[in-house]
């Protein structure tokens, strides 16, 4: 998704935040931060590393884009780099008012900007703002003649970054694209929704998702519901199966595929729930789009595709093959031992 081997990071502003509600304030920094060779290779590392998803967002304002404040100081400083500092000085303000919760954490706060980055072949200038909040503590071992010292200390692990968010300048008049990361699960909508002001950017990675997604929670309330594992995992490797087959999405193609040898009534299920879904997430359309093949693999490998038995026994199937378990699994019930059975049909076994 994004390409850092010729990154460079330019400037560097840092700040200190506390919480807003416990009168904690904010310190700025008087300008802009003096980088060393050494320091400058461990925060690239430690700002950059844990962006790995391919999710991708945009900001918004339901009045206005530019309403949203830190739309409008990133813009600020991709027009006028020289306004760096004291744009980043707004964005910690503007980070401290949304501080208000009593579980946020006071930090630090830094806004960086990138040269050289590639997003999707595309070569553009990212403002990164990250925070660190939780300190860890390290051993320090010191030298004292015939003894070796440890002292304990309390720093940052730069392996460990706790929130942040990269802004690429790119699709401006559409709110940016925008990618963010929060290892913190209690305060979320405090940093990506009251902070940063995001919305997801549907694009084909984000719709290819979805179409997995949609045929996912299908499978488990309505195939799985009124069938069996069986019939949900071979749902599931026919969708993945048929979607693979498209390079741009048609749903009406995708469904003419994967209803084929259903009853009418399934296909006419499906799209009723196709219908509420969209609604539910507010997408106006899962449709005419490149399909993502990388996404598409990884979100196939996520697929469940084992049948777990009380018997302690496993079936898996192999979703290379989507017509497989139509073809050599049978499911039954044995009125005798009053149980039900799967009958496996193979020409020999594989070491």
């Amino acid at each position: 998704m994004i390409e850092i081997s010729e990154a460079k990071l330019e400037m560097l502003s840092v700040h200190a935040v506390g919480n807003k509600s416990k009168e904690e304030g904010c310190t700025p920094s008087m300008g802009v931060y003096d980088l060393d060779d050494e320091l400058e290779e461990v925060l690239f590392r430690y700002f950059l590393k844990p962006f790995k998803s391919e999710d991708l967002f945009k900001f918004k304002h339901e009045v206005d884009l530019n309403m949203n404040e830190m739309f409008s100081y990133a813009k600020t400083i991709f027009e006028d780099p020289d306004k760096f500092h004291l744009y980043s000085v707004n964005m910690l303000k503007h980070l401290y008012n949304q501080s208000e919760h009593p579980h946020i954490k006071s930090g630090e706060v830094y806004i960086a900007k990138f040269t050289d980055v590639v997003l999707e072949g595309e070569l553009v200038e990212v403002i990164g703002v990250f925070k660190s909040e939780n300190k860890d503590t390290f051993i320090k071992a010191r030298d004292k003649g015939n003894f070796v010292m440890l002292d304990l200390e309390k720093g940052i692990d730069v392996k460990k970054l706790d929130k942040g968010c990269l802004i690429f300048n790119t699709e401006k008049e559409s709110g940016y694209r925008v990618m963010t990361v929060d290892q913190n699960n209690y305060d979320t909508q405090y940093w990506k929704d009251d902070f940063l002001g995001l919305e997801e950017d549907k694009n084909d990675v984000y719709l290819t998702k979805n179409v997995i997604n949609l045929c996912k929670d299908f499978s488990k309330e309505v195939v799985r519901a009124e069938g069996n594992p069986k019939d949900q995992a071979m749902f599931m490797a026919k969708s993945v199966d048929a979607i693979s087959h498209q390079e741009q999405f048609s749903m009406d193609d995708f469904k003419e595929e994967l209803f084929r040898d259903a009853p009418v009534e399934m296909k006419d299920r499906f799209e009723d729930y196709q219908q509420v879904y969209k609604e539910s997430r507010q997408i106006d359309t899962i449709d005419g789009f490149e399909v993502a093949e990388d996404t598409l693999k990884k979100e196939k490998r996520k697929i469940k595709n084992i049948i777990e038995l009380d018997t302690n026994i496993q079936i898996k199937m192999n979703f290379n093959d989507a017509h497989s378990g139509d073809k050599f699994l049978e499911r039954g019930y044995d009125a005798e031992k009053d149980m039900y059975f799967y009958k496996v049909y193979f020409n020999r076994e594989k070491r």
